[in-house]
């Protein structure tokens, strides 16, 4: 495949991004910035494969690792009954300049599929990183499996870290840590947290159905009507990126109010105070929202607004996941 902007897009997922083909997509998920994995599968099978954890101060160097890895990869084919070879310190790469004054082997397996492996210890930031790029085996894949590698970045940058999936793209303070997400068919949802604030980002498909019949001020305070409750909420006309778009923010209520509900009692909500920026994008249909909550009033910093200038809300690329994609309900 001959890379072009058009056919690319991407991916970004706790401080790891790569460049993947558009129709790439993010199929599962697991853990959190210290250690994870993600997968992004085409229409047909999967595609790429990334590993990655802190490293340690007694680290063993990345050979012994690979020698781990493939003797786990033996043993399995093994007792599969699969064909297996393996080429170490393969040369597939054609320019490894970028990998300079980091410790690394480039590795290729084949069993049912061929797969390209790279394993880095980062010199900047000791992260390490085993990433896979799967092809079939008759498949000339070679500048696709360069642009893929070569793309590879896994530390954050400037004190942001990007984040994009299913055409959707923003950047964020490394210190706000993934706490949740919801990545759904119709509604993409991460939540993250740093001390005692909460920032949310959202993006909400079929927006010319939600929003046939109301505004979006009354649409926001329905479709989120449960978030609220606990805020006296001030709606007003802004536009966001030159989308149409609004500001809400929020106030907390009387802590009586919050005390003379049924529950909880004992251990009552926090009183917060939310900043929000929400538009809509016409170009692919979709509501987009920001939400920034925080204790005390002096936190209020414009989060959204920042975030939003760093926000891309349309993409060349596959912009809803296919069902429910398999995520675990939270990161830790």
């Amino acid at each position: 495949m001959a890379k072009t902007d058009s056919q690319w897009t991407l991916f970004g997922w706790q401080g790891i991004t790569l460049q993947v083909p558009a129709d790439w997509n993010l199929g599962r998920v697991d853990g959190d910035y210290k250690s994870g994995y993600a997968r992004l599968d085409d229409a047909e099978i999967v595609r790429a494969e990334v590993e990655w954890r802190e490293g340690k101060k007694r680290q063993l160097p990345i050979e012994q690792l690979v020698d781990r890895y493939v003797a786990g990869l033996e043993k399995k084919a093994k007792k599969s009954d699969l064909p297996f070879a393996v080429t170490r310190r393969a040369r597939f790469l054609r320019d490894k300049r970028w990998l300079e004054g980091s410790e690394y082997e480039l590795f290729i397996w084949e069993a049912d599929y061929r797969t390209y492996n790279l394993a880095r210890c980062c010199a900047e930031c000791g992260r390490i990183v085993l990433l896979r790029v799967l092809t079939r085996l008759q498949e000339k894949a070679e500048d696709l499996v360069e642009g893929v590698i070569k793309s590879l970045d896994d530390h954050a940058h400037e004190g942001q870290v990007c984040w994009s999936l299913y055409g959707l793209h923003f950047q964020l303070p490394a210190d706000f840590k993934l706490s949740s997400q919801e990545l759904k068919s119709g509604h993409l949802q991460l939540c993250f947290a740093k001390d005692r604030q909460v920032c949310r980002v959202h993006r909400v498909s079929l927006a010319h159905l939600l929003l046939k019949d109301t505004g979006m001020g009354d649409w926001y305070e329905a479709f989120f009507r449960k978030q609220l409750r606990d805020f006296k909420v001030a709606v007003e006309e802004a536009p966001v990126r030159g989308h149409p778009g609004l500001r809400v923010r929020g106030q907390p209520r009387s802590r009586w109010l919050q005390l003379i509900r049924p529950l909880p009692f004992l251990n009552p909500r926090p009183r917060q105070f939310q900043d929000s920026r929400v538009w809509h994008c016409e170009a692919t249909d979709k509501i987009c929202i920001i939400d920034h909550l925080y204790r005390k009033r002096e936190e209020g910093d414009d989060l959204p607004l920042r975030l939003s200038d760093g926000y891309f809300c349309h993409q060349d690329s596959q912009t809803e996941p296919p069902g429910h994609a398999q995520l675990p309900a939270s990161a830790q």
